[in-house]
């Protein structure tokens, strides 16, 4: 059997690995700029492909390496998300950390925002304590506009009926 040429019954990884990891390594690279990060998700590929031999020995050369190409793009775009994810629970806890150590934010707003529902608290928080518009926060959450409005509006809701109420749960 030749290297690279074989049948569609017996495609092994070691096959694929001779044939395509250098173009997706390329092709990695130019993904993440980074050798060490686009090794990672060339590596991740082919470790993906293993449970899918069986269809990519049907396919021809130039579908396997789409597939592949897609497959590494995918675990690319799904590691950039994740990331995302890290760093706004990052930057949350920071910006948390901050605001309870913020003396420029008067008493009443503290307390305000902590009478607020946990979910409404961020929304509020970057609104009205940020100056943030309701596109920037859009941008940052990845929600329409129109929804981080509705969302604020319902947020100022519940804390207005959490306001009027809160004589029921305070101490005498």
């Amino acid at each position: 059997m030749q290297t690279g040429t074989s049948s569609k019954d017996d495609l092994t990884l070691a096959d694929l690995y001779e044939v395509y990891e250098e173009k997706l390594l390329r092709y990695a690279r130019i993904l993440v700029g980074e050798p060490f990060w686009a090794e990672d998700l060339v590596q991740d590929t082919f470790m993906r492909a293993i449970a899918h031999l069986s269809l990519l020995g049907r396919l021809e050369p130039y579908q396997r390496l789409a597939w592949l190409r897609r497959v590494l793009k995918n675990r690319f775009i799904d590691q950039q998300r994740a990331h995302m994810r890290e760093q706004k629970m990052v930057d949350q806890i920071i910006q948390e950390t901050q605001l309870a150590e913020d003396d420029d934010i008067p008493m009443l707003t503290r307390e305000l925002l902590e009478m607020a529902a946990e979910k409404d608290r961020e929304l509020l928080i970057q609104h009205y304590i940020q100056g943030m518009t309701s596109e920037e926060i859009s941008n940052q959450l990845g929600i329409p506009a129109a929804t981080v409005r509705s969302r604020l509006h319902l947020a100022r809701k519940r804390l207005r009926a959490r306001q009027k109420f809160s004589h029921l749960w305070e101490s005498p």
